[in-house]
């Protein structure tokens, strides 16, 4: 084995024994935190929020079933090499999760295009109402698509791999290419117009009069060019940690040996697995793991939230039901402590 192939194998080791289980942790708490922010009742009114929750769900199911195989497989033999129904229940539930997730957010950069448009037809398809419909019907969707996955997809005994073979090989990486890119596609073309149309929105004038209505208006605008921040940054993760994988899939089918033909040699082998470890067992679960951390960073209002979230629990925990009712605490109280220790700091 030359020194290059020790190297890979080595680092393919180090991240699935060290650092996914790391992305584990980080993950599974970052992704109940986000499910316990957006659907809090002041924020679960925003249809963007909606799909942010249910995508929130999406990548915890996601995190559970793809990185807890992926770090066991580091110490013990992986069932879905050598069991038929372990082979096709992976690889149709995780495209199928990770699949939901970007419709998710795709979605979400949709609402976020009609909710910003001038035009009053395009408004009226922005709304919670529309997310409340939508999000029952992608998970029913995507678990009916891939159906074929269960049928032809198997264990490849003379490779030791969980896959495809055949005629089907070239079919389900044209497939999953599309699958994979059109979500990524429409994501950076909504996201970007939705952003376009908030800026002309918030170039508008507007009338100084300080009323409460006035007052509210402002804030809604402040929230959603927040949201809009979180959606944006969620698409560039996005984009980083999973266009490998299409073009991964599609790269390893078009260059696959015949029959008859020279063989690839054992450091191409070595360099197109590590690659497909990257693509398929390490890269696609970064995104489901950080949304939680970019939202944190990039959003004032998701972070009051949370600040929010966590003297609930405090005060939950300490005092119980009745403490918890005697000792709440408002957001904005929040926001204007956190404010008030950073001025005395």
């Amino acid at each position: 084995m030359s020194s290059i192939q020790e190297i890979l194998n080595t680092t393919q080791l180090v991240l699935s024994r060290y650092i996914l289980p790391i992305c584990l942790i980080l993950g599974i708490f970052g992704n109940v935190c986000n499910i316990c922010i957006f659907i809090q009742k002041k924020l679960r009114v925003n249809a963007c929020s909606i799909y942010f929750l249910a995508a929130s769900s999406v990548n915890l199911l996601i995190i559970i079933f793809g990185i807890i195989p992926t770090i066991s497989a580091s110490y013990i033999a992986d069932p879905s090499l050598y069991l038929t129904w372990a082979c096709k229940l992976k690889l149709y539930g995780l495209h199928s999760l990770l699949m939901m997730s970007r419709v998710y957010i795709t979605l979400a950069c949709i609402d976020q295009y009609f909710f910003c448009s001038a035009n009053p037809r395009l408004r009226q398809f922005s709304g919670r109402k529309v997310a409340l419909i939508a999000v029952p019907i992608v998970p029913v969707a995507w678990l009916l698509i891939p159906i074929h996955m269960l049928i032809f997809v198997d264990v490849q005994i003379p490779y030791v791999k969980c896959g495809t073979s055949g005629v089907y090989s070239l079919v389900y990486s044209i497939y999953s290419f599309v699958c994979s890119s059109i979500p990524l596609i429409l994501m950076i073309i909504f996201s970007a117009l939705a952003f376009y149309n908030l800026r002309k929105l918030s170039q508008r004038v507007v009338p100084v009069a300080n009323t409460q209505s006035s007052v509210a208006n402002t804030r809604i605008k402040k929230y959603d060019y927040q949201i809009m921040v979180m959606l944006i940054f969620e698409v560039v993760i996005y984009l980083i940690s999973n266009v490998l994988h299409p073009t991964n899939t599609l790269y390893m089918t078009l260059t696959a040996v015949p029959k008859g033909s020279p063989p690839k040699s054992a450091l191409r082998l070595s360099i197109e697995g590590f690659v497909t470890y990257l693509t398929w067992g390490f890269l696609i679960y970064i995104n489901s793991c950080l949304t939680f951390y970019i939202n944190f960073c990039v959003s004032k209002v998701f972070r009051s939230r949370f600040y929010y979230l966590c003297i609930f629990v405090f005060n939950w925990c300490k005092y119980g039901q009745r403490g918890q009712l005697q000792n709440r605490v408002h957001p904005m109280d929040v926001s204007a402590t956190v404010k008030f220790t950073r001025a005395q700091q």
